[in-house]
C-alpha cells in the first residue's frame, strides 16, 4: 500500500497524532513538554469511550502501513503503537475496575497538579487570569467526576473494600488540605484581588468536591462494602484482573503461572538469604529471630529523614563510579533526591521516581521519612540503584534525551514491564559488580529481591485466588522485612489501589535476565555487556515482545556483520 518514503511519512504521522492525543488529555505530558495547558480532562467514562474510538481508527490506519521498507526504529514504532492503540481499546473495560480514588491512584497525580499546573501558569494579564480560574473549575470537576466513577461503580457491585477506606479517607481528607492551600499563588505572583478571587474559587468549588466525595464514602458506603479484598470478589473481577495483568505486563501471562513463578524465586532467595545468614552474621537459628535482632540493630535503620537521604546520596555516588562498565553513554540529566511532602508519606511505604521536565534538568527520586522507627533500611543500596542510577533515572533520561525517536516514544514510559523491569535489572547489576560490599546492603538486596517475588504470590493470590488479606499480610510477614504498618499498605496496594502492578518488577526482572542470557548464548565471545545495554536503551521503553523481537534482530544481524 505505502512506498518506502509513504510508510515512513505514514508511521511518523500515525505517531504524531497518538502523541497529539496525548498531550490533549495528560497534563502531565502536555507541562513536561512546555505545552500551554488549556484544560484538565474529568477522567469520565466518555472520555475513556472517546479515547477508544478514536485508537480503532488509527489501527485500522496502522494495519495498513506496508512495514517492510521501514527502518529498524520506524519499525519499531509501528510496534509500540500498536500495542498503545490496543490498550487504549481495551481502557473502557479498565475504567470500571480501578479505584480512582485510592492513595497510590489519587495522592501522586493530584498532589502533583499544583506544581505541574498552577505554579508554572503566568498571571500577567486578565486573560492568564482567566484561564487559572478555568483550570481551578477543571481542576473542581475532576473531583466531581470520581465521586460519579466512585457511584457507578457501587451501582455494579463495585465497592472499596471495607479495610481500605481508612486510607482512601485520610489521603483525600489530608489532599483536600494541602491542594486547596496550594492553589492560592504567592504574593510574589499575584495581587491581593486575584488571590481572593481564587481562594473563593478554592473555597467555592474544590472544597465542596472533597466533601461530597468523602460523604460518598460514609457510614452508608462503608456498610454496603465488603470485608474481603481483591477483585476476583467482585462481579467479573477474575476476568477484570486478567485485563490489568495484561496491561501491566503488556502480555497474556497467565496469573496461575505467576503465582507458581513467585513461589519458586521466594523459595530460592529465602535459601540465598539463610546462606549468606550463616557466612556473614554467623547466624544459624531461625529468619524471624534473626529479623528481630535487626530491628534492634542500629545498622539495620535510618535515625532520621536526613540521615537516611544522606545513605542514598552514597549508594549514588558508588554507582556513578561503575557506569563506564555498563553504559555507552550516561544521560546529561543528573539524579537527585528529595523528601516527600509529609500529606502523601502516610500513605506511601517508599516513594516514586519524577523525571527530568522541560523546567528541570534532574530526575528526581522522593522518599517517605515516615515511619522511620518500624523500617528496616537494608535495600537502600538496591532502592537507589533501581530508582535512579542506572535505573530508571537512567532509562528515561537517555530515552528523553534521544531524537532520533518519535516525540510519544521520547516522552512517554507506558509500559509497566520495562520500566520497572529495567530497574530491578538495575538493581540486580549493583550485585554483578560488587557494588553490594557491605553484608547488610548484600542481605538487603537478597529481600528486596524476595519482597518483589513474594509480590507474585500475594497479588495472584489477592485478586485471582480470592485469599484473605490476612492470609496475604502473613505470608508477606514471613518473607519480607516489612514492619506490620508497611504490610498493611502494601497488601492494600495491589488488593485495592494497583492490581497487577507489583507484578511487573519480578516478571520485568526475570524477562531482562532472561534475554541477555539469550544473547550471550547467541554471541558467545562476541558479547558485550555495554552494548547489549545500548541496544535497549537506545530505542526507550518497548513492551517486552518488541523488545525480545528487536534484540534477536541484533543479535542475529551482528554475526553476518562481523564477517
Amino acid at each position: 500500500m505505502n512506498d518506502g518514503f509513504g510508510a515512513s511519512h505514514a508511521v511518523a504521522a500515525l505517531a504524531s497524532e497518538v502523541w497529539e492525543s496525548l498531550l490533549d488529555r495528560e497534563p502531565y505530558y502536555a507541562v513536561a513538554t512546555a505545552r500551554a495547558i488549556e484544560r484538565i480532562p474529568r477522567g469520565t467514562l466518555a472520555e475513556a469511550e472517546a479515547v477508544a474510538r478514536a485508537a480503532r481508527v488509527r489501527l485500522r490506519k496502522l494495519d495498513g502501513i506496508e512495514q517492510g521498507s521501514l527502518s529498524r526504529t520506524e519499525r519499531l514504532t509501528a510496534r509500540y503503537l500498536a500495542h498503545v492503540l490496543r490498550d487504549e481499546i481495551d481502557g473502557p473495560d479498565r475504567w470500571w475496575t480501578a479505584f480512582g480514588i485510592t492513595p497510590y491512584t489519587v495522592a501522586a497525580p493530584l498532589s502533583l497538579v499544583p506544581a505541574l499546573v498552577f505554579q508554572c501558569l503566568p498571571l500577567q494579564t486578565p486573560a492568564d487570569e482567566e484561564r487559572y480560574l478555568s483550570l481551578v473549575h477543571d481542576l473542581a470537576a475532576s473531583i466531581e467526576s470520581l465521586r460519579d466513577r466512585t457511584l457507578a461503580q457501587a451501582e455494579r457491585g463495585w465497592l472499596i473494600p471495607r479495610p481500605a477506606l481508612p486510607a482512601v479517607r485520610a489521603t483525600l481528607e489530608r489532599l483536600a488540605s494541602s491542594l486547596g492551600a496550594s492553589l492560592v499563588p504567592a504574593e510574589a505572583r499575584a495581587e491581593e484581588p486575584l488571590k481572593e478571587r481564587i481562594a473563593l474559587a478554592v473555597q467555592q468549588q474544590i472544597a465542596p468536591a472533597f466533601a461530597a466525595l468523602l460523604e460518598t464514602i460514609g457510614s452508608q458506603y462503608e456498610r454496603g462494602a465488603s470485608e474481603a479484598v481483591g477483585l476476583v470478589q467482585f462481579p467479573k473481577g477474575a476476568e477484570a484482573y486478567a485485563r490489568w495483568v495484561r496491561h501491566h505486563l503488556n502480555s497474556e501471562a497467565e496469573p496461575d503461572e505467576i503465582h507458581a513463578i513467585g513461589i519458586r524465586e521466594v523459595e530460592r532467595l529465602s535459601h540465598s538469604m539463610a546462606e549468606l545468614r550463616s557466612t556473614a552474621f554467623g547466624w544459624n537459628g531461625n529468619e524471624s529471630d534473626f529479623h528481630m535482632r535487626l530491628r534492634s540493630d542500629p545498622r539495620a535503620k535510618a535515625a532520621s529523614p536526613e540521615g537516611l537521604e544522606q545513605t542514598y546520596r552514597g549508594h549514588l555516588a558508588r554507582m556513578e563510579v561503575l557506569l563506564p562498565t555498563l553504559l555507552r553513554h550516561p544521560p546529561r540529566a543528573r539524579p537527585d533526591i528529595a523528601r516527600l511532602q509529609p500529606a502523601l508519606e502516610v500513605g506511601m511505604t517508599f516513594g516514586y521516581y519524577d523525571p527530568p521536565s522541560a523546567a528541570r534538568n534532574s530526575g528526581i527520586y522522593y522518599y517517605s521519612g515516615h515511619g522511620l522507627d518500624d523500617r528496616l533500611q537494608l535495600n537502600e543500596a538496591a532502592l537507589m540503584f533501581h530508582e535512579l542510577v542506572p535505573g530508571h533515572h537512567v532509562q528515561i533520561s537517555r530515552q528523553m534525551e534521544n531524537s532520533l525517536l518519535p516525540e510519544i516514544r521520547r516522552r512517554t514510559y507506558l509500559f509497566s514491564t520495562f520500566n520497572e523491569g529495567w530497574a530491578e535489572y538495575s538493581a540486580g547489576l549493583g550485585e554483578e559488580l560488587g557494588a553490594y560490599t557491605d553484608p547488610y546492603d548484600l542481605y538487603g538486596w537478597l529481600a528486596h529481591q524476595r519482597f518483589t517475588a513474594q509480590r507474585l504470590v500475594i497479588d495472584t493470590g489477592l485478586n485471582w485466588l480470592g485469599w484473605p488479606l490476612e492470609q496475604a499480610r502473613r505470608y508477606m510477614a514471613a518473607n519480607t522485612l516489612e514492619a506490620a504498618p508497611q504490610i498493611a499498605s502494601e497488601t492494600l496496594r495491589y488488593s485495592t489501589d494497583l492490581p497487577g502492578q507489583a507484578l511487573a518488577y519480578r516478571m520485568g526482572f526475570l524477562k531482562f535476565r532472561a534475554l541477555r542470557q539469550d544473547a550471550q548464548e547467541r554471541l558467545g565471545r562476541q558479547f558485550d555487556l555495554a552494548e547489549f545495554h545500548e541496544v535497549i536503551l537506545s530505542e526507550g521503553s518497548l513492551p517486552l515482545p518488541v523488545l525480545q523481537s528487536s534484540l534477536t534482530e541484533w543479535a542475529t544481524a551482528l554475526p553476518q556483520r562481523a564477517h
